[in-house]
């Protein structure tokens, strides 16, 4: 009996073991089973994740690196990509030296916001175009591999006029909403956004760029304050210290440095990769007296389209403006198909369409001219033309074309000068448009008319190209330095660019900050006092100028008024 009991338990025992263990089994199969459907609706999740904004920022950077690949102007054979062609470039900090520049990419890559200021032609918006194709090639190399990520932000490009009347947020919304991208958040898993807000300068209106600067400052403080996912670089030409001093801290300020002769070099081989060629191009340069070095990258660029494209007879006269004289004649050349196709429609309209047609024939620079100073402006280019015809043409030209605002669109696009924006007309490149614009006061010449293009911020450039284009003397710009206007339209044009004929004597720049000085000293309250400071101020950033006023502070053969102004100037501007 006992002997059955036990054979009972231990065969009872030996069912109920295994069937433990097959519950054992269950529940491990079975977490083991949620584990790995856990680790894939994770791994799901994260693809979807990475594919939802690396498929969002691919058609981004598709765009950007097929607009780095274009060339405004070809002359009908193939020209050189940017990323072929582009010449490293290098920023100096504010009130800093020449030997203390650094690469401007790092501008692109660094942690704070960015106010970065070049001269006409210098090159701000191919540096912009050429760091953001870089960009966009790297992250799509990347694939949207975490470990394959490249180093800095995802770049978006802005142009400051669609600050006039919208708040950063809105702008960028406008601007990319059909992406659609979300600038509240960061661009990626820890990646910023970086901003590229160019030519704050092309802001015509004193209160509209007041506005824009006001907006960007806004903006800079609050990626300065918050978790911000966005950083701001913002360029422009030089404006008045006192108008950039918007902006405040939050900016810290950079020049974009000129040309120097290895630059001129390097761009020659990148143009010319055959060695006799290129030492062709620059024994040309040299020849035609296009500076020497080319410091300004604009004209190193147009010398080597002339030159590459066999152009290269001498040009009407040396210099760096017949240069572009002849350039922009050789692009209205370029267009005449348009304009001949214009002046045919209105032969087919008599008895008066004919004379308007021989009348706009004789009249294709005139015409972009009046586009160009429109532009600068920021005017209507299509709608200042039209209103142009329709007072100066022997009978307006809309009674006999229904379509003549789109023939003067078309007009304009065809010579390459222009491109569409939108439903606008925008300049491909601004210097060239300042050229056109400064036709008319080139031929009729004004010292008072000068005066007032170089002291009003939009026109000012129009004014340093009338008088590049000026066969004057230089003692000109000495000779009217008692004349407070003209003081400061000289001031203007030595802020404005290093490059003109006789800016870079340090005896006439001398001159022209004792002037200011003076004219300071003698109305420091009044309106004219006034601008002349606010200019000393501008002037004062650049190195070289605060020891110019230094110098002339210690000068014992200076009036004791102007010693004591300079004085006067470092204590109130809190300068050491």
């Amino acid at each position: 009996m006992r002997g059955c009991a036990r054979h009972r338990r231990s065969g009872a025992g030996a069912p109920m073991t295994l069937d433990v263990w097959d519950k054992v089994a269950s529940v491990v199969s079975g977490s083991l089973a949620l584990a790995a459907a856990a680790v894939a609706v994770r791994r799901h999740l994260r693809d979807r994740g990475r594919q939802s904004w690396w498929s969002t920022l691919t058609r981004l950077w598709e765009r950007e690196t097929d607009a780095a690949i274009v060339h405004p102007h070809h002359f009908g054979t193939q020209v050189p990509p940017l990323s072929e062609v582009y010449v490293p470039r290098r920023a100096v900090p504010r009130l800093g030296r020449a030997e203390e520049a650094l690469d401007a990419a790092q501008l692109f890559t660094g942690a704070r916001n960015v106010l970065l200021v070049g001269e006409p032609g210098s090159g701000k918006t191919a540096l912009i175009a050429y760091e953001s194709a870089r960009s966009a090639e790297r992250w799509l190399r990347s694939r949207g591999r975490r470990r394959r990520r490249p180093v800095g932000p995802v770049l978006v490009r802005l142009p400051a006029t669609a600050l006039i009347h919208h708040a950063l947020p809105d702008a960028l919304r406008d601007a990319y909403g059909e992406a659609p991208l979300d600038f509240r958040r960061p661009p990626a898993p820890g990646v910023r956004w970086l901003i590229c807000v160019d030519r704050v300068d092309a802001v015509a209106d004193p209160g509209d760029r007041g506005n824009v600067l006001n907006r960007l400052a806004e903006a800079g403080r609050s990626s300065a304050r918050d978790a911000s996912p966005c950083r701001i670089l913002v360029t422009t030409r030089p404006l008045d210290a006192d108008e950039l001093a918007t902006l405040g801290e939050d900016y810290p300020a950079y020049q974009l440095a000129p040309f120097t002769r290895a630059d001129v070099t390097a761009l020659a081989g990148r143009w010319f990769p055959d060695h006799g060629e290129a030492q062709g191009f620059l024994t040309w340069t040299h020849t035609q007296r296009i500076t020497d070095p080319v410091r300004n990258p604009l004209v190193a660029t147009v010398a080597a389209l002339v030159w590459r494209n066999r152009r290269a007879a001498p040009v009407s006269r040396p210099g760096p403006a017949a240069l572009f004289e002849d350039f922009v004649q050789a692009l209205l050349r370029g267009g005449r198909g348009s304009l001949d196709a214009t002046c045919r429609a209105l032969r087919d309209h008599p008895p008066q369409g004919p004379a308007v047609a021989d009348w706009l024939a004789e009249r294709h620079t005139e015409l972009v001219e009046v586009a160009a100073t429109a532009a600068v402006a920021g005017a209507d280019p299509v709608a200042e033309v039209a209103k142009w015809s329709a007072e100066d043409a022997p009978y307006p030209p809309a009674q006999h074309l229904d379509n003549w605002p789109q023939r003067i669109r078309d007009l304009l696009l065809a010579t390459d000068l222009f491109r569409a924006d939108r439903d606008a007309l925008v300049s491909v490149w601004p210097s060239l448009i300042d050229h056109l614009a400064a036709g008319p006061l080139t031929r009729r010449w004004s010292p008072e008319a000068w005066a007032s293009l170089m002291n009003t911020t939009s026109t000012r450039f129009v004014g340093v190209q009338v008088f590049q284009r000026m066969e004057a003397p230089d003692a000109l710009l000495r000779d009217r330095l008692a004349e407070p206007s003209w003081a400061a339209a000289v001031g203007h044009l030595l802020v404005s660019t290093d490059v003109v004929r006789g800016t870079d004597d340090l005896a006439l720049r001398t001159d022209v900050l004792a002037a200011l000085l003076g004219h300071w000293a003698a109305d420091p309250d009044g309106d004219t006092g006034r601008a002349c400071l606010s200019l000393l101020r501008t002037l004062a950033t650049n190195q070289a100028d605060r020891d110019l006023l230094f110098t002339i502070g210690a000068d014992g053969n200076r009036r004791r008024a102007t010693r004591l102004a300079v004085t006067r100037f470092f204590r109130a501007d809190g300068h050491p």
